[in-house]
């Protein structure tokens, strides 16, 4: 897998978690819902919780996820197994979170970022080799 291919599978997870999130919410309070400004603040637990949380932590991990990816792409590498490791662990994370099994998301989590800070490690030295 190319860095290219990486962040379009980062970004497909990406909708994949919103689209979640805004099909449970419709499901659970009702289309007219997410269309009201006016709307009673609502609080969340179990299963509410968890969606809205996988979503924002995949929106946080973009934040070193993108740029390890697009520096990669930049400079032509093909870090494939690199890249396999980030995007499984970030969609497996999702998932782990989702089903609500602790022990598995800590993993998967730290494939994702720690697939990151090699992907980067890789970039700064592809050139000193």
């Amino acid at each position: 897998m190319i860095p290219v291919t990486a962040l379009t599978y980062f970004g497909l997870i990406t909708c994949a978690t919103i689209a979640i999130e805004i099909f449970y919410t419709d499901g659970t309070r009702g289309i007219a819902f997410g269309f009201s400004s006016q709307r009673p603040v609502v609080a969340k637990d179990g299963l509410a919780l968890r969606v809205e949380r996988v979503y924002r932590n995949q929106v946080e991990s973009a934040a070193y996820v993108v740029p390890a990816l697009g520096a990669a792409a930049l400079t032509g590498m093909t870090a494939s197994t690199t890249c396999w490791v980030i995007i499984l662990g970030r969609a497996g994370f999702s998932l782990a979170y989702y089903t609500g099994i602790p022990f598995l998301r800590v993993p998967f989590f730290t494939m994702g970022s720690f697939g990151s800070l090699i992907l980067i490690y890789q970039v700064l030295t592809q050139g000193a080799v």
